[in-house]
């Protein structure tokens, strides 16, 4: 599932996948891809993935990929918030491939399991000048069971 979080900065699309993603998912999302890219000067991406498990099938996979190559190049700069490695390690991959500016940013969830020494990364803990996220608010983002 993918929920798009409609109320942050204009320059922001904020993302969250959870769940395993279907074909369905992806081609419910291409709307508000177009018009963020339509409606802003400046994209920039914001994508949560929390309790993500992964495709539901190869048709899935297939989609994302093709998402991605149709949409490389058009945000400024992409902020992954995930819990597993492997998430970190896709980020670190993808980033020198890509025109855009990419990192990756541990949940809170993430740093919360056995990580006490730590610091918690905060939504509003993003540097402003590198993802314009000033203006997320916690609660626009983070859920109740989150923090």
């Amino acid at each position: 599932m993918i929920e798009v979080n409609e109320n942050t900065d204009r320059g922001v699309l904020a993302l969250k996948a959870s769940g395993k993603l279907t074909k369905k998912d992806l081609d419910e999302l291409v709307p508000s891809l177009k018009r963020h890219i339509a409606e802003s000067d400046d994209p920039h991406l914001l994508m949560i993935m929390e309790d993500f498990q992964g495709w539901a099938d190869a048709a899935a996979v297939w989609k994302d990929l093709q998402l991605d190559a149709e949409y490389i190049g058009y945000f400024d700069r992409i902020a992954i918030v995930g819990e597993k490695k492997w998430q970190e390690w896709g980020t670190r991959l993808m980033d020198p491939v890509i025109k855009e500016e990419m990192k990756f940013f541990p949940s809170i969830r993430s740093r919360m399991r056995g990580n006490g020494s730590k610091k918690i990364i905060k939504f509003t803990d993003f540097d402003p000048l590198l993802f314009s996220l000033q203006k997320i608010r916690e609660r626009d983002i983070v859920h109740d069971d989150c923090v």
